[in-house]
C-alpha cells in the first residue's frame, strides 16, 4: 500500500479540479499498510498461553477455497478463483478440551479458560454458565475480519483486539482476504488452473493488466462480502455447527464492510465491531456528506486541540501558499523543498505534483497519529514517533512569526522539515523523490482501489485552504466522472452506495459498535453517535485511525480502554442472546 500521494487504509480519491477548469484531474487515495507489518514482542507477550516465539501467522492455517467469481449469476458452469483465508482455531480447541475433561470427570469445578479480563467485566455466574452451555451446544463464536483493501496478512498482525480477547470466548479467528488483493487474484481464462497456481501471488493481475479498462466487473464490496458469506457457512459446516455466533471485525473500509455484513446479512452475521468506518460519506445522504469533512480532520491535529502548538495549521497554510505562488518560478522550490535533481520542475503541474506529494504527508500522520512509536503506517519498514503529528508541527512551524518575516524560502524549508517526518522516516534521504512514497509496496493495491472509486465507493473530497490548512481542491463531480470514464472505461454509479446499504437511514439495524478517534481524519464521515441500544458509537478522544483495533499498549488514552471493554461487554451480550435463542429451540447443534 504505497503509491506515489497515497493515504491509509481506505479510501480517499481526490479529485483536483484547476481554477482554470481545465480537465487535469489527480488521483490521491489512502495507502495501506503492506504485510511487512508486524507487531511486537511486547505485543506478542500479552497472550501468556502462548508459546515463546509464537507469531500470530505461525498460530494460524493459512488456507485456499474456490470462491465463485461471480455470486449474482447462474450461468454454468460458475468461475471460480482462489481466495485466502487464515483459519486460527486455538482458542476454540483449548476451550473445547477443557470443557470435554470437565464432563468427562464430572467435575464441579469451573473449566478453563473462563471469561477473563475485559470479557468478565461484570459477568455473573448464571451469564458464565449460559455462555459454557451456548459454546457447548451451538459451538464456539466466530471472530471474522472482513479484509479490505490490501494483503490479509496486515490485518493478522496488527489487529490485537481480536488476539486479545478471543481467548476469553474460546472464538475461532478468521482473517478473510477480499478478491483481487493481496494473493486471491482471480486469474484470466487463459492462465487458469483446478489447482492452486504454484505461485499464487504472481498472475491474475499484472501491471500491463491493470491498464486494461473494464476488466473488473466482479471487483465490488458486494462480491467481496458474498465471498465471506459463504465462507462462514462452509467453515460452520466443516466446524459441525451451524448456529455459532458470527462477529465481523474490520477496520476503515474493512469496517464499512463489517458493518455492511451485518446489515445485509444479519442471518449471517451476529454483531459487527467496526473502527474508522466513514459509512457516511458518499453520494445521496441526507444530510449531505460534507466533502471537506476529511480535510478539517487533518487540519485539527495541526491545531491546539489536537495537540500540536497552536501556530502550526496557519504556518502549513501560508508555506502552500507560498508554494504554489511559485508556479511560474518552479525551479526556485527546489532548494528549500530539497528536491532531489531529477524531480521535474518545468511548470505549474509540476510544482501542483510537489504540492500533493507534500499534502498526503500530513494526511498518513493524522492517520497514523498514534500515542507510541508505530511503524504500521510505514508498513514495518520503519518506526514513526509518539503523536507524529505533534513531532512534525514541533519543528519551525511551531513558530508563530515564521510567517511574518516575507521569508518564503523558510516557509518553504519548514514545509519541508515537516513532511520528512514521514518521507524520510530513516533520517537517511539527502533530498526527496517525489515520485516516491515511504517505500514501495501495493501500488497494485492503489490501482485496485482506483478502480473500486470509480465504480461504487464514489466519496465527495474537497479542500479549500480556509477551513482546513492546504489549498483550494474544489469537489467536481463532472469532471470526476469524466476522469473515471478516461482513467477505468466504466462510470460511477453516484447514489449505489447510499442505495444498496440505507445511508444514514439505520435505526432499523442493530448489534453494531462504531469507533473513531477524535484524532483520526476519518472520523468526520463515521457514525459519531448512538443510533439506539443496540447501535453503539464512541468517539474517542486521543484516538487516531482505528487505534483501538491495535495491540494494547501502556501509552493508549484512557477512552480508547473504555472502548475496548464496552465493545467485548456488547459482543458477550449478542453472543448470550444467540445462545439463548438457540436453546429456545431445545436444539443440540455442535458436536465437540
Amino acid at each position: 500500500a504505497t503509491m506515489r500521494a497515497k493515504l491509509s487504509l481506505a479510501v480517499v480519491l481526490l479529485l483536483l479540479v484547476h481554477s482554470t477548469d481545465a480537465a487535469r484531474t489527480t488521483a490521491r487515495r489512502p495507502r495501506h499498510p503492506a504485510r511487512s507489518y508486524r507487531p511486537t514482542e511486547t505485543d506478542l507477550e500479552k497472550l501468556s498461553s502462548q508459546p515463546p516465539g509464537w507469531t500470530p501467522k505461525g498460530s494460524c492455517q493459512e488456507r485456499w477455497r474456490d470462491a465463485p467469481l461471480d455470486h449474482f449469476s447462474w450461468a454454468a458452469p460458475t468461475e471460480t478463483y482462489r481466495q485466502r483465508y487464515f483459519f486460527c482455531p486455538h482458542f476454540w480447541e483449548k476451550k473445547r478440551d477443557a470443557l470435554a475433561s470437565k464432563k468427562r470427570e464430572g467435575s464441579t469445578h469451573e473449566a478453563t479458560p473462563r471469561l477473563r479480563g475485559v470479557a468478565s467485566l461484570d459477568a455473573s455466574s448464571s451469564e458464565t454458565t449460559a455462555l459454557d452451555a451456548g459454546f457447548t451446544k451451538s459451538g464456539p463464536p466466530i471472530f471474522f475480519y472482513t479484509g479490505n483493501e490490501a494483503n490479509v496478512e496486515l490485518y493478522l498482525n496488527a489487529t490485537g483486539l481480536m488476539w486479545e480477547h478471543a481467548e476469553s470466548f474460546g472464538a475461532v479467528l478468521v482473517f478473510a482476504e477480499h478478491r483481487y488483493y493481496g494473493r486471491s487474484k482471480p486469474t484470466p481464462k487463459k492462465d487458469a488452473t483446478p489447482s492452486e497456481p504454484k505461485n499464487p501471488s504472481v498472475g491474475g493481475i499484472i501491471p500491463g493488466h491493470l491498464k486494461k479498462k473494464g476488466e473488473y466487473p466482479y471487483l465490488t464490496s458486494e462480491q467481496a462480502m458474498a465471498d465471506y458469506a459463504t465462507l462462514i457457512r462452509e467453515l460452520k459446516t466443516e466446524m459441525r455447527a451451524p448456529d455459532a455466533p458470527v462477529f465481523t471485525f474490520g477496520g476503515s473500509y474493512g469496517g464499512m464492510l463489517s458493518t455492511w455484513m451485518r446489515l445485509k446479512y444479519a442471518n449471517v452475521v451476529d454483531g459487527a465491531v467496526a473502527g474508522s468506518a466513514p459509512i457516511w460519506s458518499f453520494v445521496g445522504e441526507d444530510p449531505p456528506v460534507d466533502p471537506g469533512a476529511f480535510a478539517d480532520g487533518v487540519t485539527l491535529d495541526a491545531t491546539a486541540a489536537g495537540g500540536s502548538p497552536p501556530a502550526c495549521a496557519s504556518n502549513v497554510r501560508a508555506a502552500f501558499k507560498e508554494l504554489l505562488a511559485r508556479s511560474d518560478t518552479p525551479r526556485s522550490i527546489r532548494e528549500p523543498m530539497r528536491l532531489c535533481h531529477d524531480v521535474a520542475l518545468k511548470d505549474k503541474d509540476d510544482v501542483l505534483d510537489v504540492a500533493l506529494w507534500a499534502q498526503g504527508a500530513f494526511d498518513y500522520l493524522a492517520m497514523g497519529n498514534f500515542p507510541y512509536e508505530s511503524s504500521y503506517i510505514l508498513n514495518g519498514d520503519g518506526t514513526l514517533p509518539a503523536y507524529p503529528f505533534r513531532a512534525t508541527c514541533s519543528g519551525a512551524l511551531a513558530d508563530p512569526h515564521l510567517n511574518s518575516g516575507g521569508d518564503g524560502d523558510a516557509l518553504l524549508a519548514a514545509l519541508a522539515d515537516a513532511v520528512g517526518v514521514y518521507y524520510n522516516y530513516s533520517k537517511t534521504q539527502p533530498c526527496f523523490d517525489t515520485g516516491r512514497g515511504s517505500n514501495d509496496d501495493s501500488d497494485e493495491d492503489g490501482a485496485l482501489w482506483d478502480y473500486q472509486y470509480c465504480t461504487e465507493m464514489f466519496m465527495p473530497m474537497s479542500r479549500d485552504g480556509v477551513r482546513d490548512m492546504f489549498f483550494e481542491q474544489p469537489w467536481n463531480e463532472t469532471a470526476a466522472v469524466l476522469e473515471c470514464e478516461r482513467r477505468w472505461g466504466v462510470r460511477p454509479k453516484t447514489l449505489w452506495a447510499t442505495t444498496v446499504f440505507g445511508g444514514r437511514r439505520l435505526s432499523w439495524a442493530s448489534n453494531v459498535v462504531w469507533t473513531n478517534g477524535y484524532l483520526d481524519p476519518w472520523a468526520g464521515l463515521g457514525v459519531q453517535e448512538s443510533l439506539s441500544p443496540s447501535l453503539v458509537a464512541m468517539m474517542l478522544p486521543g484516538g487516531a485511525h482505528h487505534l483501538d483495533f491495535m495491540w494494547s499498549n501502556d501509552l493508549d488514552p484512557e477512552p480508547v480502554i473504555e472502548a475496548r471493554k464496552t465493545q467485548m461487554k456488547l459482543i458477550r451480550q449478542w453472543m448470550l442472546n444467540k445462545y439463548r435463542a438457540v436453546a429456545t429451540r431445545g436444539e443440540r447443534i455442535a458436536e465437540l
